[in-house]
């Protein structure tokens, strides 16, 4: 506000601080060098309709101190059944520097339990020091989705979140949040930037059975080390990684869908969106499953194997009914498959084209391996290009990849580059009935496992490629495979893969 006349200012610039604009709502509670309080059944209404409301202050929005509940170097703090919604800012703010390292034995002991923080104008949770917190069953949804009548507009304020896990001067580690939903967020459901070269601030931060589902952005915004998913479900985009291969993002048992929220479409071209942001990101038993966005985008931020993608015991899942959605191609560019993996269709489509995924990066050495376990390839009319290579069975232990019928792995040559496909001892590549193996001219297959194709299975060999069985390597063509392309699928003779298949 203009000190002057009292009425609101917006100033030129788009980060602007001076205090003698800028008013401060304060906090409603605020918990400062506190020990063992426990703040419970209550409700907190910041109003924030009815707020008259100025210019912007500081970077986007305004940050200014609007706050439900501030918490600050305090220790066992726990707050229970409490609804805290409509704040200009955050519905509760955590910012202790007590800790001296990521590792200080001496935790905070905050508990945030079933409790709502919805409605508000920056975050429901802003953690921004914390060495010891643990949410259960608490939501953090719908931040700046509350329209100021006065503006007829929202009342946001970067980032908007659901969850800021944001250092301050400290760090943030040891932290829980278990069976918490964030929903329809205006920013990202959950978002923890990682800036530059900076040392890392953030460790043993683990997300147990929560919903986060973005609608407008990202499910996830991710960048800082140390975080575990385990057992949730993501709707909507998860972006980034970490790009530190020793606090790499980790996935277990979590599902990964563009499921619509009330009519309105999942955020996000692909459920997994990293492109040259994150080393070593695994996901184990895992499920991607596509109604109308790609399933990944998975780029490692280097092509060595080390940085590659983990992906153990996953499904992806293409259930689009109809073509697949055009302009791009599923991207597995660099990625180690181990345990038992499967992409797969459970609807028919009613469309001619193929669904692509590409192998390994054209412009990098970044190869595709798998070993030991398996891989099948059985998404309906699915067409899998080997761009860099694909290796089957090279870090010991025997490897299988199947193609199974409606599918082709095609050998793609590019330039200054010959791709190889390579199988291993004890290793298989089986191509099955209706199943097809194109190889290019530029590329090369070496065999010291086994390549078998099926009777029915269409194998093609461009006179410029190279097929190359080892000294005990085996090129097993059974007598009613067929030598020559696959027809080009069609809407009504595209066959029905997937899990039964």
């Amino acid at each position: 506000f203009d000190p002057t006349t009292k009425l609101p200012f917006e100033a030129a610039t788009a980060f602007f601080i001076d205090g003698n604009y800028g008013i401060s709502l304060g906090n409603t509670i605020v918990l400062q060098k506190c020990d063992n309080v426990e703040v419970a059944d209550i409700m907190l209404n910041g109003s924030s309709p009815h707020l008259v409301v100025g210019g912007h202050w500081g970077d986007t929005g305004i940050q200014l101190p609007a706050d439900g509940l501030f918490v600050q170097d305090s220790r066992r703090i726990t707050l229970r059944r409490l609804a805290v919604h409509h704040f200009g800012r955050d519905g509760i703010q955590v910012l202790n520097r007590l800790a001296k390292s990521l590792d200080d034995p001496n935790r905070e002991d905050i508990l945030l339990e079933n409790s709502t923080f919805d409605y508000n104008g920056r975050q429901g949770l802003s953690i921004t020091g914390a060495n010891g917190l643990r949410a259960v069953n608490c939501s953090f949804s719908h931040t700046g989705r509350v329209v100021i009548p006065a503006l007829g507009k929202v009342l946001f304020s970067n980032p908007g979140a659901g969850v800021d896990i944001e250092p301050e001067g400290g760090v943030v580690s040891h932290v829980r949040l278990a069976s918490c939903r964030f929903v329809d967020n205006a920013g990202q459901g959950l978002v923890s930037d990682h800036y530059g070269d900076a040392p890392p601030v953030t460790k043993d931060i683990v997300l147990t059975n929560c919903l986060l589902w973005g609608v407008t952005n990202w499910s996830v915004w991710l960048r800082q080390p140390g975080f575990l998913f385990e057992n949730c479900r993501l709707y909507g985009a998860f972006v980034n990684g970490c790009a530190q291969a020793a606090g790499a993002t980790r996935f277990v048992g979590c599902t990964f869908e563009d499921r619509p929220y009330r009519g309105q479409a999942a955020y996000g071209l692909f459920l997994v969106h990293s492109d040259k942001e994150a080393r070593r990101m695994s996901f184990a038993n895992c499920h991607f499953i596509g109604h109308h966005s790609y399933l990944l985008l998975a780029r490692p931020a280097a092509p060595d194997t080390a940085s590659a993608f983990r992906l153990r015991n996953c499904t992806f899942r293409y259930d689009y009914g109809s073509n697949p959605p055009l302009g791009t191609s599923d991207q597995l560019l660099g990625a180690v498959f181990s345990g038992s993996n499967t992409l797969e269709s459970s609807l028919l489509p009613t469309g001619s084209s193929r669904l692509r995924v590409l192998l390994g990066d054209s412009a990098s050495s970044s190869p595709v391996v798998v070993a030991p376990g398996s891989l099948r390839l059985a998404a309906a009319s699915g067409e899998y290009v080997v761009q860099s290579g694909l290796t089957i069975g090279s870090l010991g232990g025997g490897a299988r990849v199947e193609v199974a019928n409606g599918n082709v792995l095609v050998m793609k040559g590019q330039p200054n580059r010959v791709p190889e496909l390579y199988i291993g001892p004890t290793s298989q590549l089986v191509v099955k009935k209706g199943g097809a193996l194109i190889v290019e001219a530029s590329t090369k297959v070496l065999i010291d496992g086994q390549l078998v194709v099926e009777e029915g299975a269409y194998f093609y060999q461009d006179p410029q490629a190279e097929v190359r069985p080892g000294a005990r390597g085996q090129l097993r063509l059974a007598p009613g495979a067929i030598q020559g392309r696959p027809p080009v699928p069609t809407a009504a003779a595209t066959p029905a893969v997937g899990r039964g298949n």
